[in-house]
């Protein structure tokens, strides 16, 4: 009975993952909604170039401890990036450079590197979740600390950094880059939230 069910999942992903343009996503997960949904992944910093904040806001208290799920249905090589801005999502900075899965960086290669993991003040967590497979739905939990700061206008974005880079060199200002998927979380921090 459990390798029917289990085989019933793994069709059903398969399908999800072929019929939606994402590779990872924090609706399918249980904590949030993300700012515009799965399907709207591919451009920085929240996956849609100069979009604005969404409909679902989730109010917390500053310094709160806060699960944040997503779901990887397109499994790559990778890792997860958190972060946070007090003001809206204009102080984001993707990877300068990733380490590469299963290979060395090549002489001379662009942007590629040891990594570039805390490149800013707005990285709360990085480098999580690494993985060397390609984990078709697998769920990734993690608990993510608040800043301490009181804002209306926050927002929580979930990074997905691919390593395999089978598009090397990586470059991730190029305009088919796709070695980088964004979703975002709108917040609002409010003490006795």
């Amino acid at each position: 009975m459990r390798v029917r069910v289990s085989a019933c999942l793994l069709v059903v992903l398969g399908l999800c993952a072929s019929s939606v343009p994402a590779h990872f996503s924090v609706d399918m997960a249980d904590t949030h909604k993300s700012r515009y949904g799965p399907g709207e992944i591919k451009s920085a910093p929240c996956g849609r170039p100069d979009g604005e904040r969404g409909s679902d806001v989730y109010t917390y208290s500053p310094g709160e401890t806060i699960k944040v799920s997503w779901v990887e249905y397109v499994g790559h090589p990778g890792y997860y990036r958190i972060a946070f801005d007090s003001d809206g999502h204009d102080d984001f900075r993707d990877p300068a450079s990733i380490r590469p899965a299963g290979r060395s960086c090549g002489v001379g290669e662009p942007n590629c590197g040891a990594g570039d993991f805390y490149n800013n003040a707005t990285v709360l967590i990085d480098d999580f979740g690494r993985h060397d497979d390609s984990p078709h739905g697998k769920q990734y939990s993690v608990d993510v600390r608040l800043p301490d700061v009181e804002c209306e206008q926050c927002t929580l974005q979930i990074l997905q950094v691919m390593t395999e880079q089978d598009k090397a060199p990586y470059d991730p200002t190029a305009e088919n880059a796709d070695d980088l998927y964004h979703q975002c979380v709108d917040l609002r921090l409010r003490r006795g939230a």
